[in-house]
């Protein structure tokens, strides 16, 4: 990799809203911006996309808490919302809207999903336009067509926003259900926007967590997590994530807008909506590799 391609896609990583750090592989860790500091760099049978990691099933529940009193535990809240974010395959067009200092930048893409862990993102709005995101199990890989050349996220780089969003690579990557690296507790009930909802809250027992502490709001008729906040170890709130429009498709509850705010960032919040949703499309398994990428 010669400097002038470490300038040129280090620049579009910026413009993504990535900050590339250095690494000796050829992955994005070593592409350095203009100033160019040099060269060096069980196949899921469901799926979740981005916003639907909201909620999953549960390790444990608190014995004698409300669960019992309302008559659901917090395992079985969670598995009727799963039963509503989990399918085999998913395609869409999606957009961002992208608020930050009172400038608004918009994307579009199209995105299909297959098993937990692969997702194919094209963009198609003419800033970014052929601009393709591939997820693989947890690693991330960015296709720029102008330069023809595709590139590995990994490291630091993970916690950056995608596109310049609230939304960060680490975000989007997590596939993982949340019952194995949290317990949980169903602590009570609350309102969201007038909807009755439970209120559960997630504690890490794994160490390879984004957030130490969740709390998730589920409305109690439709299963749907319409709020969710994320935590530091320190308590300090760093994200909230909002389901602003909840749709039924296809016989169940489906959210197709959210709204993500950085706590860390001053005005600062990304909408993310969904159109033409369809599950359970046939999708040829192909798609997901990086042999086709660049096409």
């Amino acid at each position: 990799m010669n400097t002038k391609r470490n300038c040129v896609i280090g620049d579009l990583l910026m413009r993504s809203g990535a900050r590339p750090e250095r690494s000796g592989s050829k992955e994005c860790d070593g592409l350095a911006p203009r100033a160019c500091r040099g060269a060096g760099t069980r196949r899921g049978a469901r799926a979740r996309i981005l916003f639907a990691t909201l909620a999953l099933p549960l390790l444990m529940t608190v014995a004698g808490g409300p669960g019992r009193a309302l008559g659901l535990s917090g395992e079985e809240i969670l598995k009727r919302v799963d039963a509503n974010i989990t399918f085999s395959t998913i395609s869409y067009d999606g957009s961002l809207a992208i608020h930050s200092q009172g400038t608004v930048r918009t994307k579009e893409m199209k995105v299909i999903a297959m098993g937990v862990t692969k997702a194919l993102v094209e963009f198609t709005n003419s800033e970014d336009f052929g601009t393709k995101y591939l997820k693989i199990d947890r690693n991330l890989w960015i296709y720029f067509p102008a330069e023809q050349d595709t590139v590995r996220i990994s490291g630091n780089m993970l916690k950056q926003g995608m596109m310049g969003s609230d939304v960060s690579y680490e975000d989007a990557l997590d596939s993982d259900p949340l019952y194995r690296k949290y317990a949980v507790a169903l602590t009570g009930t609350d309102t969201v926007d007038g909807r009755p909802c439970y209120v559960l809250t997630l504690t890490a027992i794994a160490r390879d967590v984004q957030y130490d502490k969740r709390k998730i709001w589920v409305d109690e008729e439709r299963f749907v997590p319409l709020r969710q906040e994320m935590f530091a170890q320190s308590g300090k709130l760093l994200k909230v994530f909002r389901t602003l429009e909840v749709r039924r498709i296809e016989g169940r509850y489906f959210p197709v807008k959210s709204e993500v705010v950085d706590e860390l960032k001053a005005d600062s919040r990304t909408d993310f909506a969904m159109k033409e949703v369809r599950f359970d499309v046939p999708v040829n398994p192909e798609l997901f590799s990086l042999r086709n990428l660049g096409r």
